[in-house]
């Protein structure tokens, strides 16, 4: 009979570990996985780090939301979609 055991260790809240064991009284196998939980589809934007920056980036806000009107409608499955009345809007450029 074969046994597994578990080192119990830290995780930080980046880090994803998976593991899985599979097998029977023949065969036995584990694999376990670790990595970063980091999502590439999400971009980290700094804080503006002073008030002209920082008035700045609403003016530029204002002036995509003028240019882009983002609207919300539902599609047929009832899921929340923003429409833009201007082409590129949807990947955040339009009003340069």
């Amino acid at each position: 009979m074969l046994a597994a055991a578990a080192i119990p260790a830290c995780a930080h809240a980046e880090d994803i570990w998976d593991g899985n064991c599979v097998g029977g009284w023949r065969g036995f196998n584990c694999v376990t996985r670790e990595g970063t939980a980091v999502n590439p589809y999400v971009r980290v934007v700094p804080e503006p780090s002073s008030p002209a920056e920082q008035a700045r980036a609403l003016a530029a806000d204002r002036k995509w939301v003028a240019h882009c009107r983002p609207l919300k409608a539902y599609d047929a499955y009832g899921v929340t979609r923003y429409r833009y009345a201007a082409p590129g809007c949807e990947f955040g450029v339009g009003s340069e």
